[in-house]
C-alpha cells in the first residue's frame, strides 16, 4: 500500500477523441470500460497515481473565473438491477452565445475523453443543443436538453468539463451521486474511487478547525501508516493513497483522522468485484 500525500500542482488532462453514444433521447451516459476487478500495484506508477489525484483535486479549481456548474439530479430509477441516476446541469456565469465541447474524464480512462459538441447555455442556465447546431450534438440530441445518465458504484467519481470553442470559458466539475461518508461531531471523512476497484482512493477531510493538526492513520490487514496532516484554512484536507496489499487481490481498508475536537473513522472495501 502506498500512501500518497500530495504537494499540489495544477494539471490538466487533456480530451482524446472517443465518444459513446446516448442510452435514451436526450440523455448522454459517459464511455466506459467494464470495470476492473483489481489493479495491481504495477498497473501505474506512482508518478501516474499522483497525478490522476493531483488533476481530480484541481478539476472543480480550474473553471474560468465567474463560471459554476450546480448539478441537479432529475432522476434516479432502477436498470437491471442497477441504480440509474440522471442529471441535468445550470450554468451560472457563461456567455450565451458560445458554443461549448463537453468532456468527460471516467476512472476507467488516464485522460479525459471527448463526448459532445455544439452545446450551448440557455437563459436559464441548462445546457443544450440548439435547433441550428452543428456536430454530434445535432446528430443525436437536436432541440433537446442535455442530460446526463449513470449506473454509479458506490464513491466512484464522475469529472466533466464544458469548454467553449474559442477556450475562453472553460466550465470544470465533478460529483459523487453515492457518496462513502463517515461523521464524528462536525467532522467528516469520505473516501473516493479515483480507479477501477478503489485502486487509487481520495480521502477528503472536512469541518476540521482550520490549521489544525491531524494524525491520518490507514491500514489494510497488516499494513499500517501512520501521518500528520494540517487542515486548510477551510478546515479540510485531501489524501490520496493505495490500498493494494502485496499478495491480495481484495481486502478492506480501514482510515481515521484524529484530530483534538473529533476523530472520524472509515472502512472500505477494495480490489476483486469493487
Amino acid at each position: 500500500m502506498r500512501l500518497i500525500f500530495i504537494l499540489l500542482a495544477t494539471s490538466f488532462m487533456g480530451a482524446t477523441a472517443a465518444f459513446s453514444q446516448p442510452s435514451q433521447p436526450g440523455a448522454v451516459k459517459p464511455q466506459t470500460q467494464p470495470r476492473a476487478t483489481h489493479l495491481g500495484a504495477n498497473d501505474a506508477t506512482e508518478t501516474e497515481l499522483q497525478k490522476t489525484a493531483e488533476a481530480t483535486i484541481r478539476w472543480d479549481q480550474s473553471s474560468t473565473p465567474g463560471v459554476k456548474a450546480d448539478v441537479e439530479l432529475v432522476k434516479k430509477s432502477e436498470v437491471n438491477g442497477q441504480a440509474n441516476v440522471e442529471y441535468r446541469l445550470k450554468i451560472t456565469g457563461a456567455p450565451p452565445t458560445d458554443r461549448y465541447v463537453l468532456i468527460g474524464w471516467p476512472i476507467t480512462f488516464t485522460n479525459s475523453v471527448f463526448m459532445m459538441d455544439g452545446l450551448s447555455v440557455a437563459k436559464d442556465g441548462t445546457v443544450g443543443c440548439p435547433a441550428d447546431s452543428y456536430g454530434t450534438c445535432a446528430q443525436r440530441i437536436k432541440g433537446k436538453e442535455l442530460l446526463l445518465t449513470y449506473q454509479p458504484g458506490l464513491g466512484e467519481i464522475f469529472r466533466h468539463a464544458l469548454i467553449s470553442d474559442d477556450k475562453k470559458s472553460k466550465i470544470f466539475f465533478s460529483f459523487v451521486p453515492f457518496p462513502i461518508v463517515e461523521k464524528d461531531k462536525a467532522c467528516s471523512l469520505e473516501v473516493v474511487e479515483l480507479k477501477p476497484g478503489f485502486g487509487l482512493v481520495l480521502v477528503r477531510g472536512r469541518g476540521f478547525q482550520p490549521g489544525e493538526h491531524i494524525q491520518f492513520h490507514s491500514d489494510s490487514y497488516q499494513d499500517v501508516h501512520n501521518a500528520a496532516v494540517t487542515a486548510d484554512q477551510q478546515g479540510r484536507f485531501e489524501a490520496p493513497y493505495t490500498p493494494w496489499v502485496k499478495g491480495r487481490t481484495m481486502g478492506e481498508s480501514h482510515i481515521s483522522a484524529t484530530a483534538k475536537s473529533c476523530a472520524p473513522k472509515i472502512s472500505f472495501n477494495w480490489g476483486a468485484g469493487q
